[in-house]
């Protein structure tokens, strides 16, 4: 089996995110990547009522590139998530605090 092929590029697929991006890119990206996955969802749906039992190595790998695609998504989200949370921490401390 090929080492750069495409099991291995789905299997060591990684999401960087751009340290400036804010949550709504964030969550953007993450709508993208779950799209592409029901994208190729639909499409293997569709080769399997066209022919019946596909090929099982071609079949592991698009369900492998599905999967690092909803990987990507999820990542993508827990981003937005962060940047969230952190602009709201940010925000409190920013907030002046009332002494007693």
């Amino acid at each position: 089996m090929d080492v750069f092929g495409e099991p291995w590029t789905t299997r060591h697929a990684r999401y960087f995110v751009d340290p400036k991006a804010g949550a709504e890119a964030l969550l953007n990206d993450a709508s993208e990547w779950l799209q592409y996955a029901q994208a190729n969802l639909n499409v293997l749906i569709e080769l399997v009522n066209e022919r019946g039992a596909p090929d099982v190595r071609r079949l592991t790998v698009v369900l492998e590139g599905i999967g690092a695609f909803i990987e990507m998504g999820m990542r993508s989200a827990g981003q937005a998530h962060m940047r969230v949370q952190l602009e709201k921490v940010r925000k409190g401390m920013r907030s002046p605090v009332a002494v007693p």
